[in-house]
């Protein structure tokens, strides 16, 4: 009976293992589709947003920040590198796109070894001291808040135009060894270029990555943690101990700019730690960041290089919520030209 019960009709086994197996490969090429339209939106809508408010927002805050108002003020030194950082971060960012340099036709970095080194060299320093003087001003809000009385002594223009020098030499000097591993392979420029199935030139590149990483986003990372953390602390008790010896718009004031900056800080960790995290990612599954192809990666880095430059665009607009100063000053130079007369 079991024979004849076999026999009677085709098996369907067959069948239902190809429906199943067409069925995955229709899911993996949905989820494909929806990658490659993510990373399509991703870079012709959202990055040219951001570049475009980012460019007219540092712009408009160095020229706040060298008006009579601001110009003698330490900590305007330090947001004028970082609204230059920035710029050159955000303007730099568009020649390091396929689509970009598909679309113009050519790789224009990619002329020569020489002007692919400069480009890298240029664009990692300038990320670097966006970095780094979101430390600083991070330090001196510190050092305002714990040491009122010794502030004035401890943080000068000069002090602070020395250290804002100092380390651009130093970071430069660094950028400039690292690009060693910039090259032009197939007409691009690429900033990883290494022989990972080499274990020397591995290690070598493996210990100026952690070096750099270290540099543009580990150490400013826990600093920033620390020092905020210090300025919420007391800035809680001398608030309470301030309403009862002084005005309460003086220390609102405080509160403000205290604020401006932590929002910095916070959205600092926030934005860059993914590009961080994509770089050791990388080097560690030993792939090339900017060159490999796969979906998810390529997903994953198109959001971590889109939140990096969130990072460089929305300093502007914290500014604007918490600095009724800066406030007064932006409308001033915007609309001052409407009431001169003709």
């Amino acid at each position: 009976m079991s024979n004849t019960s076999n026999a009677s009709g085709p098996s369907t086994e067959g069948y239902e293992t190809t429906e199943v197996f067409a069925n995955m490969t229709s899911s993996v090429l949905v989820s494909e589709n929806a990658s490659k339209q993510w990373i399509d939106y991703i870079q012709f809508v959202f990055l040219p947003i951001t570049i475009v408010l980012g460019i007219v927002g540092n712009l408009l805050t160095i020229i706040i920040m060298l008006s009579e108002r601001f110009a003698n003020s330490p900590s305007s030194i330090l947001l004028i590198l970082l609204s230059l950082s920035d710029l050159v971060a955000l303007l730099s960012q568009p020649f390091n796109k396929t689509n970009f340099n598909d679309l113009i036709g050519l790789d224009i970095r990619a002329f020569t070894d020489s002007n692919c080194k400069l480009y890298i060299l240029i664009r990692r320093t300038s990320k670097m001291m966006s970095s780094w003087a979101v430390v600083g001003l991070c330090l001196e809000r510190f050092i305002a808040v714990w040491f009122p009385l010794k502030a004035k002594l401890f943080v000068t223009k000069r002090l602070v135009l020395i250290l804002v020098i100092s380390g651009l030499v130093i970071i430069a000097s660094f950028n400039a060894v690292w690009s060693y591993a910039s090259k032009v392979v197939n007409g691009r420029c690429n900033p990883d270029v290494y022989d990972y199935t080499n274990s020397t030139e591995r290690l070598k590149y493996g210990v100026m990555l952690q070096f750099g990483t270290g540099i543009y986003s580990n150490v400013p990372i826990i600093l920033l943690t620390i020092f905020t953390t210090l300025i919420a602390t007391k800035l809680f008790y001398h608030r309470r101990k301030r309403r009862s010896m002084t005005s309460r718009s003086s220390g609102d004031q405080d509160v403000r700019i205290t604020a401006m900056l932590i929002g910095i800080a916070i959205a600092y960790v926030i934005l860059i730690f993914p590009i961080t995290v994509l770089h050791n990612i990388a080097y560690q599954k030993r792939l090339h960041a900017f060159t490999e192809a796969s979906d998810g990666f390529s997903l994953y880095k198109e959001i971590a290089q889109f939140m990096e430059k969130l990072n460089y665009c929305l300093n502007f607009f914290l500014y604007v919520m918490t600095s009724s100063q800066f406030r007064q000053e932006l409308r001033t130079k915007l609309f001052s030209c409407r009431c001169k007369p003709n």
